[in-house]
């Protein structure tokens, strides 16, 4: 969905299995007056059966305390800090070295469950919906499956095809109880080498600060900063949010009339 005014446009978009919203005016008063009318047309679009939420990134804005009471009142709320890294020189002669009582191989449809289940774990409180995850698997080009001793898969690392001489890795993961072993500098290792060998000259992730050593395992694999945002999510659950604003009421009303006596 595509919605325009005189100060602005606003767009409604399929992203990575969710709805993003981005939007562009020409400056804050215009935004201020036009975006609520907007959201309001766009929203309409939304349907739970083709997403789990609305996000909207937030980069490179000097301040954004003008921008909240708008994300305040169209429900967005903040959810995470996020980060675009690029590894500027991939080398398909650098092949990856797997220590003794590790193997890596192919990933199958059979691993799905377990890798789903893993990334859940890992990601916790900031794991994406499961449309995100369906559209990793229908975008990925390669799946590398990180196994242990006993044959269980500990780890994975998911690549989207290669264009242009550019390759994403769409998702890396390492179980919790794997942690603290170096599986996640390996199957980025292993994921990047992946790239390289099939052209890529340069590979991108983004990764979230708050899950613990994603950056500085992304660092350690070669990967260096580009930007870095916030992200804001919109729940689709109508009656839920109804209910968080009934509440936000009552809640101003007692600061303002509850120690009347």
């Amino acid at each position: 969905m595509h919605l325009h005014s005189d100060e602005g446009e606003l767009i409604l978009a399929d992203d990575r299995g969710q709805q993003r919203v981005y939007w562009a005016f020409t400056g804050i008063e215009g935004m201020r007056r036009d975006f609520p009318e907007m959201w309001q047309h766009a929203k309409e679009d939304l349907d739970p059966e083709t997403c789990d939420y609305v996000t909207m990134d937030l980069a490179a804005l000097p301040t954004r305390d003008w921008l909240m009471p708008l994300l305040n009142d169209t429900d967005f709320e903040f959810f995470a800090e996020w980060m675009e890294m690029a590894h500027p020189a991939l080398d398909a002669n650098v092949v990856p070295e797997f220590p003794a009582g590790v193997k890596m191989r192919k990933g199958t449809g059979t691993d799905v469950d377990r890798m789903r289940e893993i990334w859940t774990a890992a990601h916790g409180d900031y794991a994406e919906g499961p449309r995100t995850w369906d559209w990793i698997l229908d975008e990925a080009g390669w799946v590398g499956a990180l196994e242990d001793s006993a044959g269980d898969l500990i780890a994975f690392a998911i690549n989207g095809h290669v264009e242009r001489g550019e390759g994403e890795v769409l998702a890396a993961a390492v179980a919790p109880e794997a942690w603290g072993n170096g599986y996640g500098r390996l199957v980025l290792d292993a994921a990047t080498y992946q790239l390289a060998a099939s052209e890529a000259v340069k590979a991108t992730i983004r990764v979230r600060p708050d899950i613990r050593n994603a950056l500085r395992t992304a660092s350690d694999a070669g990967f260096r900063h580009v930007i870095a945002g916030v992200e804001f999510r919109r729940s689709l659950d109508e009656a839920g949010i109804a209910a968080k604003r009934e509440e936000r009421r009552r809640t101003g009303v007692k600061a303002r009339y509850g120690k009347w006596r």
